[in-house]
């Protein structure tokens, strides 16, 4: 008489156990990650960074071979949309109204080549992270932590790769005649000089006497010149002539942006170090 209710408590027992087992494997398993499409590919190389290994996130627009933005793709059902500002977003035709839209920054009041080169300066480019940060998490909130870990992570790349500039080219001249990417190179080479704005704008107004002179002097000063895809093509065109010359590479998707702005400066080096053995420099 009594092994009934010892079987019945018994079983019961059994079906609590696997209860509570089940109820700890789903407080265990991770929720599905969001999934992102970015607008700008500059935007896009700071996402996938903070995303890490979810691999969550996908460009709208792509670079070409000259370093400029390529639509590509539209935002999918059930993607978070992430946008550099509202002008962005219009130009991918993303409604301003969409619910899943996060905007960076409301209007940025500036041109596309400066926005260009803040992603080139390592003093604002943890502050565009950030900002990805607390999109990416506002709508992921599950992995708000993990986001928060690769921000921290991706700060600390910027300086390590800072510091590799600085260790290669510490003693490096320099005249910067790039569009956007000697903003990253004057971070760590304090021997890179750029002319003031009012001299370069007289330049592009047609001054080539003064743009040769510039030229000539770092030529004779032995001087690297430094280009990179945006550089304007009038500054470019008097450049050809002087052979200790370097054009950087533009970025490309199918590359880490920390090996781009690294190998930003093992190219500077390796011209400079080419030139030295050319000319029997030491």
């Amino acid at each position: 008489m009594t092994t009934q209710p010892l079987r019945f408590l018994h079983c019961k027992l059994i079906v609590v156990s696997a209860a509570f087992v089940l109820c700890l494997c789903l407080l265990a398993a991770p929720a599905s990650a969001a999934n992102f499409a970015v607008t700008s590919p500059w935007v896009y190389n700071i996402a996938s960074f903070i995303a890490g290994d979810n691999n969550n996130v996908r460009p709208l627009s792509v670079w070409n071979a000259d370093g400029n933005a390529a639509f590509v793709s539209s935002p999918r059902g059930g993607e978070y949309i992430i946008a550099l500002d509202s002008k962005d977003a219009v130009r991918l035709r993303i409604s301003l109204k969409n619910k899943r839209l996060f905007l960076l920054y409301e209007n940025i009041p500036v041109t596309e080549g400066l926005v260009r080169t803040a992603f080139y300066d390592p003093a604002t480019l943890p502050f565009i992270a950030q900002k990805v940060m607390k999109a990416m998490s506002a709508a992921d909130s599950s992995r708000y932590s993990y986001y928060q870990r690769r921000l921290a992570e991706f700060q600390s790349r910027i300086e390590s790769t800072l510091d590799v500039g600085k260790h290669l080219l510490g003693k490096a001249k320099i005249l910067d005649l790039t569009g956007a990417q000697g903003e990253w190179v004057r971070s760590a080479v304090p021997g890179a000089v750029r002319p003031p704005k009012a001299v370069w704008q007289g330049w592009l107004d047609g001054d080539s006497e003064a743009l040769r002179a510039a030229l000539d002097e770092a030529s004779r000063r032995k001087w690297l010149i430094l280009l990179d895809p945006w550089t304007p093509a009038v500054i470019r065109t008097a450049a050809s002539p002087y052979p200790f010359r370097l054009t950087l590479s533009p970025p490309s998707m199918k590359q880490d942006y920390f090996l781009h702005l690294h190998e930003i400066f093992l190219a500077i080096n390796s011209k400079i170090k080419q030139h030295a053995a050319n000319n029997n420099v030491k």
